[in-house]
């Protein structure tokens, strides 16, 4: 592995987003660009906020 695709492996997984709907479309468009495509897989929620506070997004090849 070189360091330049360990380089955008790092920027791609360590970003942050100011909702789910916005980080589903940047990886999915990163995904397409790259040849498939991803799908909205574990959720963590923090029930007292009603809010999301982890969403995995994963290859949608992966099995359940």
């Amino acid at each position: 592995v070189t360091a330049e695709c360990m380089a955008e492996y790092d920027d791609i997984v360590s970003r942050m987003f100011d909702s789910e709907e916005e980080g589903f479309e940047f990886y999915n468009k990163y995904a397409l660009e790259k040849g498939f495509s991803v799908r909205k897989g574990y959720v963590e929620w923090d029930e007292a906020n009603e809010k999301i506070i982890l969403r995995k997004l994963v290859c949608s090849r992966e099995e359940k």
